[in-house]
């Protein structure tokens, strides 16, 4: 897993000593500092994105980072957004919702979640995944009191927008890596 101090790139830049992301240029010249960042990383490596130091996040900036890096780096790799508050969760999730598009999101005090428009089940699936290290999918069937056939689509899914791992012990969340 590869660190993306955002602050950083912010500084590096824009300005140094601001810390906050705001205005759409902003945001243009920060997703332009992280994909280069991003180039020098094998495909399917997770970038952990750090919003640990970002004060103020507008949905501009939201957009021009989160929306279009996983629009155009997705599929290359997998994103974790770390130290979110949570109003960076509300800008970054109006974001999500737009473009149709979801993320592992850790919060300052390392409880997991997914943001975007997602299905319960997906969630609750995660869930089990993120709470108890590699989890094979029927492990994760019984947690879940849901079919076996059922909980494996559900994986695949979470496998497919990838917002998890999967591995020969079972399905990993990004930060149990």
């Amino acid at each position: 897993m590869t660190n993306i101090d955002l602050k950083t790139v912010l500084q590096q830049t824009v300005a140094n000593g601001y810390g906050d992301l705001v205005t759409r240029h902003t945001g243009r010249a920060v997703r332009s500092g992280v994909e280069q960042l991003l180039d020098a990383l094998d495909s399917g490596q997770v970038a952990a994105m750090d919003f640990s130091d970002v004060g103020c996040l507008d949905i501009s900036c939201a957009d021009e980072i989160v929306g279009r890096l996983l629009l155009e780096q997705g599929q290359a790799h997998y994103f974790l957004l770390r130290g979110v508050t949570e109003a960076h969760c509300e800008a970054i999730n109006l974001v999500l919702e737009r473009h149709d598009i979801a993320v592992v999101a850790e919060a300052r005090d390392g409880q997991l979640q997914l943001l975007g428009p997602l299905e319960e089940t997906m969630k609750r699936a995660f869930a089990a995944v993120s709470e108890n290290g590699p989890t094979a999918a029927n492990e994760v069937a019984a947690r879940l009191d849901m079919p076996a056939e059922a909980t494996r689509r559900v994986l695949n899914e979470l496998l497919q927008r990838r917002l998890v791992q999967q591995e020969a012990d079972g399905y990993r969340a990004l930060s149990n890596l």
